[in-house]
């Protein structure tokens, strides 16, 4: 990847927070894997945010509600930062 891309990416990033700690993401470790395609415009960003197994209803629904505003929270950081790319977060 590009040294600048990488740059950019590095400082959007930076700006996408974990709503409880609000502790940028990738510090938390909440990022799997980047991936660019310049031919096909786009960028997948994969976070790692799993549900963990035999999570009481309450804890799931919290779960749900964070991962949801940091998916969002994602997808407008690299939006404003990449609008001529197309922005998949999952």
């Amino acid at each position: 990847m590009d040294p600048e891309m990488r740059k950019k990416i590095d400082e959007t990033f930076a700006k996408v927070r974990e709503p409880q700690s609000d502790a940028p993401i990738v510090d938390l470790g909440l990022v799997e894997k980047v991936t660019y395609s310049e031919k096909e415009k786009t960028l997948l960003v994969r976070l790692a945010i799993g549900t963990p197994r035999w999570q009481c209803p309450a804890c799931s629904a919290i779960n749900g509600v964070v991962k949801e505003g940091i998916v969002r929270r994602a997808k407008e950081a690299f939006e404003a930062a990449f609008p001529e790319l197309k922005i998949l977060v999952e």
